[in-house]
């Protein structure tokens, strides 16, 4: 295996581990008395499908990041010498979705209300940051993992074909 090849399988790695992380309880209610949980894609657990309440789904905006970084990281696995332009400009694209991607559990942190949207409304639940606040064990990997895909992504923006 070369050793360009290491970057786009390793960006396509990160980017299937922070869709994974997106994909995990974000949000729970369990202090509150109540066995209610939601992801970042605001899908909650089948307990609750019927309630018809959900937070704001701005995980989706991760996994739309991590979408462009796999695309970019397969566009660098092309062995088509005339790929390796296009290559370099869909990894610097990748690089900056990314990032933005980043902020996002970031922003979950610093405003839960951001994420919850209408929920504390639909829930009867005025102050629902105070009781259920978001999982930073799972927000601070996912950010951690979204900046790396980043650098992964820079990175292969700026290597060099042959």
């Amino acid at each position: 295996m070369q050793p360009s090849r290491l970057f786009p399988f390793a960006t396509i790695v990160a980017a299937a581990t922070a869709i994974a992380l997106t994909a995990l309880p974000w949000m729970n209610l369990k202090s509150a008395g109540l066995d209610l949980s939601w992801n970042g894609l605001g899908i909650g657990d089948s307990a609750i499908a019927d309630l018809d309440v959900a937070p704001e789904g701005r995980g989706w905006l991760i996994v739309a990041a991590c979408a462009v970084a796999i695309l970019a990281a397969l566009i660098s696995l092309m062995p088509a010498p005339s790929a390796a332009p296009l290559s370099r400009l869909a990894n610097a694209i990748a690089a900056v979705a990314t990032t933005i991607g980043a902020i996002v559990p970031v922003a979950v942190m610093i405003w839960p209300n951001w994420f919850y949207g209408d929920l504390e409304t639909k829930l009867g639940a005025p102050n629902l940051a105070d009781f259920a606040a978001p999982s930073k064990v799972i927000l601070i990997p996912l950010t951690l993992v979204m900046l790396l895909t980043a650098v992964l992504c820079a990175y292969s923006s700026r290597l060099r074909t042959e």
